[in-house]
């Protein structure tokens, strides 16, 4: 096991369930990235946008997508 994995392991240890489902959610779209031609891949500009939008939140922006999520539904 690779020294990277042990930590990342570390840290999923230390998440509780919300946390943990918005880790899921994440690795899943990377996931479905993979396989998708380069043309349909996020492109930087639309990392750049996230980042802007998250930016400001004082608290957990996986707490706050997951809220988001539920007020939707």
């Amino acid at each position: 096991m690779t020294m990277l994995r042990q930590k990342i392991e570390h840290e999923l240890d230390a998440l509780d369930n919300r946390s943990m489902a918005a880790v899921y959610e994440q690795l899943r779209q990377l996931n479905s990235m993979r396989r998708l031609p380069a043309k349909r891949r996020i492109v930087a500009h639309d990392i750049e946008n996230v980042l802007r939008l998250t930016s400001p939140s004082k608290g957990s922006w996986s707490e706050a997508v997951i809220d988001n999520r539920e007020e939707r539904q």
